[in-house]
């Protein structure tokens, strides 16, 4: 149900936030400014970030991409000084995460970072003159007619939003308010399975990209992280991949490039097990009896 009062249905057209996969339109939109020379990914951040504190000077926008940063990730909701229910512009999250010491040396390591992209979304924003909703809406998602995807709003009212919902012990419940400027480029773009059939159809193309950049978009990097995508190699072939979770939502991509399959979970659940679903739904696609939490098994 997309709403589960009104006993409404999910259907192919209902919009879902996607949390972390947002992540993927972040880190094309920061290769579209590269390849339009208004930067580039080994650049320091504080070229773009005046504000940067001195362990962040030395950090560059491509380990903020394959999250080998070191700028911590929130491990609470206490993180945010005024909650998840307030609003919050870029340069307030950034200032929260400012004074907290790196998780290790930038280019050292992997470990994911929200704050590595709410940074990313700020650079993006500085650079191209534009809100960050406005850029991608303008240079992504107007260009590939995603009419049903954009940046959420808690005051626009959206036509065949679905609701998101949470489990309190055995008890379904409306899920925690969260205001859409929390998650920011990180993950605060809502979908359709629909629309993101379009993102993943316009990603064999040169629409958003040109050739030599859309191969660097999908070339494993070492971390095996690049600009929005985990990428690895599962039962002999390339799977580039994301899961997504924010209060009432959970969302998966994983994209099958060499037989141009893809898979897409949207839930209006927060723990439903997206994850899973994707593999099962894979394994059916590629002739297996059943899949794991690590990957397609053979029968």
């Amino acid at each position: 149900m997309a709403d589960m009062e009104r006993d409404v249905p999910n259907t192919p057209q209902t919009k879902f936030n996607i949390a972390s996969l947002t992540k993927q339109f972040t880190g094309l939109a920061v290769l579209q400014l590269a390849e339009r020379g208004k930067l580039t990914v080994e650049d320091p951040v504080s070229k773009y970030y005046a504000d940067a504190p001195p362990a962040w000077k030395e950090i560059t926008i491509y380990q903020l991409l394959t999250h080998t940063s070191g700028i911590p990730n929130p491990d609470r909701l206490t993180n945010y000084p005024k909650g998840i229910a307030q609003a919050y512009t870029p340069r307030e999250l950034l200032a929260i995460f400012e004074t907290k010491a790196l998780d290790f040396p930038p280019g050292t390591k992997r470990k994911y970072s929200n704050p590595g992209y709410y940074l990313l979304g700020y650079i993006i924003e500085r650079v191209s003159g534009q809100t960050y909703a406005d850029y991608i809406k303008q240079n992504i998602l107007e260009p590939l007619e995603m009419h049903d995807s954009g940046y959420e709003s808690n005051a626009v009212i959206l036509k065949h939003r679905a609701l998101g919902y949470s489990w309190d012990e055995n008890t379904l419940q409306n899920a925690a308010y969260l205001d859409w400027s929390v998650p920011y480029a990180a993950g605060a773009l809502y979908s359709t399975v629909e629309d993101m059939r379009r993102w993943d159809e316009a990603l064999y193309t040169e629409k958003l990209l040109g050739r030599q950049w859309l191969k660097r978009l999908f070339t494993p990097d070492k971390s095996g992280y690049n600009y929005g995508w985990f990428i690895k190699s599962e039962g002999g072939r390339q799977k580039i991949y994301h899961e997504g979770n924010n209060p009432g939502y959970a969302a998966f991509i994983a994209r099958y490039p060499e037989e141009k399959a893809l898979v897409v979970v949207l839930s209006n659940l927060d723990t439903a097990p997206v994850a899973k679903i994707s593999d099962d739904l894979a394994a059916l696609f590629f002739g297996k009896t059943h899949s794991s939490a690590v990957g397609v098994k053979t029968n």
